[in-house]
């Protein structure tokens, strides 16, 4: 499919909904739980079953489509506003969105969606809850406002009502990338799912590195940001013999204090992160075939060869044998 066939389908009769305010209230109050919420009630939206192994759904915010009543996710959401405008509820806050912009809903943010008319066309992209932490935190800059976004969206420790709202209207980057999406996604083809992943990954790369936003994020919430991103400088140079005490030493960090941040931000403690450190360290060594296994784990720090097998499966969901005979 290319750009002019997915702009022909996005014109036609599927784009389109005609349902009114009423009958999605009615819709669903048979296909979802119904929780109260400030006076009122929201409804709770499952897609347990939907992701089918992938990592992404992708669907239309249709034409002519009635108000969408307040609702949450248990996943990470992006709508891009195709064409048109989208007005969202998001709280309390009143969001607009026009042509060719973007907004990120972390897990379990209360928002509601206005009716849309002819010309208002919303792309979601749901994503897995594991997605970013398996696809994104390895390419995103520490130092980025919105990266801390981003690794707030993978800690499943909390709550979170966060979303950020990017104005992208004139840069054809992105709206080239949601288009390739579409095309993929409209046009199955081999690897059309991994290829999408890849997109979204730019996609979210370049919306980091560039983009003005507004947020209901408070930047006090990340006054800790330069402490994580030693940590993580720390644990990335020393993740063979990487030891929170000797760190905390090092830096005049209180260990106690350092423990709470680590997991606060991530979601893992500070042993977690060396041994994921060291796990991705052995998946680059086991490409070199010729290097043996228990030299591998030597190398990362591991010296227990049992254990060392034992963190990788539980890492990989292989034995390194089984990783480095799947390499080609």
């Amino acid at each position: 499919m290319n750009y002019k066939e997915l702009d022909i389908l996005l014109k036609s009769a599927m784009s389109y909904s005609y349902s009114t305010d009423e009958s999605l209230y009615k819709h669903f109050e048979q296909k979802f739980e119904k929780v109260p919420f400030q006076n009122d009630f929201l409804f709770v939206f499952h897609h347990d079953r939907e992701f089918k192994n992938k990592n992404h759904m992708i669907s239309l915010h249709q034409r002519m489509h009635g108000k969408v009543p307040n609702h949450i996710f248990h996943y990470i959401v992006m709508t891009y506003v195709y064409s048109g405008t989208l007005t969202m509820t998001v709280e309390d806050n009143t969001v607009t969105l026009s042509q060719g912009d973007m907004i990120i809903f972390d897990k379990h943010v209360p928002h509601s969606v206005e009716a849309t008319g002819e010309n208002d066309l919303g792309i979601n992209i749901i994503l897995n809850e594991n997605y970013f932490s398996k696809k994104f935190i390895n390419h995103l800059p520490n130092e980025q406002f919105t990266s801390q976004f981003m690794i707030e969206l993978m800690n499943n420790q909390r709550t979170h009502n966060h979303y950020l709202h990017f104005y992208t209207k004139k840069d054809h980057l992105v709206h080239n990338c949601i288009q390739n999406i579409l095309c993929e996604h409209y046009d199955s083809q081999m690897c059309s799912d991994d290829i999408i992943d890849n997109y979204i990954m730019i996609l979210i790369t370049h919306l980091v590195r560039k983009f003005q936003y507004n947020t209901n994020l408070s930047v006090q919430l990340f006054k800790n940001q330069q402490l994580l991103s030693e940590i993580i400088h720390y644990i990335q140079l020393h993740y063979q013999d990487g030891n929170l005490t000797t760190m905390c030493h090092q830096f005049g960090y209180d260990p106690s204090y350092t423990s709470k941040l680590i997991k606060q931000f991530s979601g893992k403690t500070f042993k977690q992160l060396v041994n994921e450190e060291r796990m991705k360290k052995t998946m680059i060594l086991l490409q070199n075939k010729e290097l043996p296994i228990y030299e591998i784990a030597q190398e990362v720090g591991i010296n227990n060869l049992t254990a060392f097998y034992k963190r990788f499966q539980e890492y990989s969901g292989y034995t390194p044998q089984e990783y480095r005979n799947k390499i080609e």
